[in-house]
C-alpha cells in the first residue's frame, strides 16, 4: 500500500466484542491525538479483554509530515471529504480508505482533534445529536468520556466529516478537541487518555480506567470551525477574554484594528454562555471565523 495511506492498525481481545475505531491526526497540526491514540494502544495491547481498538495515527499522513491543517499534496481538508472517493484526489482516497477500513463495521468512532494552529478551544468532547438512538448513544458516549465540557451539536453532522460518515452508516460517533496551538500539555494528553480507557471500560473491553475527576459543562449550539462568528472587516485582531470562559450577551470578545490601531469592528457576543472557540492567528481577512459561544444547558 502507498505511503500516501494510513495505516490502520488492530489490537484484539481474547474474545469476541465490540470495535471502537479511533483516529488521530486528521489534521496534520492537531499532534495531541496522534500521540494519545498510540498511547492509548500502548495501554491495552496487552491487557484487551475482547472486542477489537481499531486505530490510525496519524489519519492523514502527508498534513501530519507536513505538520500542516490541509494536504500539501492537493490543498484539501481530510475533515470536509468523507466518505472520500477511490478514484479522487489524494485527500479523497484517504478519506474513503479510512471510511472502509476503520469506520465502517465499527461499534463506535472516536475522533481525536485539536485546535491546530489556527484556533483555540477548551478540552471538550462533542457529539452531534440528530435525534434517535443514534444520537442517544452518542451522547452516552461523550458522557462517559468526561472531558472538562460536553459541546451538544443538534441535528445531523455536517457533509464530509468523520462522524457524518459513521452517521451515514449507523455508528454512534464522538470527537475530542484540546487547546492546540503546537503545544501538546501533559494535562490535555491524560485527558484524551483516560476518556477513552474509560469508555473502553463501559463496554467491559478493559477492567480498569481512572475515575473522572468532576462531571463535564454542557453545553450546545452549531460547532463549525468554518462558520461562527466572523469577521466583516480585515486588519489584526486582539483578543478579548479566555475560552472556556462563561460570558453575558453583548460581552466583548475581541476588536478588529487597522496597522495604525484604528478600532474597525468590535467583535461582541450574540448570546450569553461558554467561549468554546477563538482565532489565535492576528491577521485577519473579511469572513474569517474569529469565535464561537455556545449556549449553557
Amino acid at each position: 500500500m502507498s505511503s500516501l495511506m494510513p495505516s490502520v492498525e488492530t489490537i484484539s481481545g481474547k474474545k469476541d466484542g465490540p470495535t471502537v475505531a479511533i483516529l488521530g491526526g486528521v489534521h496534520g497540526d492537531e499532534f495531541e491525538g496522534v500521540l494519545a491514540t498510540r498511547k492509548i494502544a500502548d495501554a491495552v495491547s496487552t491487557s484487551l479483554l475482547c472486542g477489537r481498538v481499531k486505530y490510525a495515527a496519524p489519519s492523514n499522513p502527508p498534513a501530519w509530515d507536513s505538520a500542516m491543517r490541509v494536504s500539501p499534496l492537493d490543498g484539501l481538508n481530510l475533515a470536509r471529504v468523507f466518505p472520500g472517493k477511490d478514484d479522487g484526489l489524494p485527500t479523497e482516497k484517504i478519506a474513503h480508505h479510512l471510511t472502509q477500513n476503520l469506520i465502517a463495521r465499527s461499534d463506535l468512532v472516536i475522533d481525536l482533534h485539536s485546535a491546530g494552529k489556527l484556533f483555540d478551544m477548551p478540552m471538550l468532547c462533542g457529539y452531534q445529536d440528530a435525534g434517535g438512538e443514534l444520537g442517544a448513544r452518542s451522547h452516552k458516549f461523550a458522557e462517559i468520556f468526561a472531558a472538562p465540557f460536553l459541546w451538544q451539536h443538534n441535528g445531523k453532522p455536517a457533509p464530509g466529516r468523520s462522524l457524518s460518515a459513521a452517521e451515514e452508516l449507523g455508528i454512534p460517533s464522538i470527537y475530542v478537541e484540546g487547546r492546540g496551538g503546537g503545544q501538546v500539555r501533559a494535562t490535555e494528553l491524560d485527558c484524551y487518555v483516560e476518556g477513552v480507557l474509560r469508555i473502553l471500560k463501559s463496554l467491559t473491553m478493559i477492567n480498569d480506567a481512572p475515575i473522572a475527576k468532576s462531571a463535564s459543562v454542557v453545553v450546545e449550539g452549531d460547532g463549525n470551525t468554518d462558520e461562527g462568528i466572523v469577521a466583516h472587516s480585515a486588519g489584526y485582531y486582539i483578543t478579548h477574554g479566555q475560552v472556556g470562559e462563561k460570558i453575558a450577551q453583548g460581552t466583548l470578545l475581541g476588536e478588529i484594528v487597522d496597522s495604525r490601531g484604528k478600532v474597525l469592528e468590535a467583535i461582541k457576543s450574540p448570546q450569553s454562555g461558554v467561549i468554546m472557540l477563538l482565532r489565535r492567528k492576528t491577521e485577519v481577512e473579511v469572513s474569517d471565523t474569529l469565535a464561537i459561544v455556545a449556549q449553557l444547558r
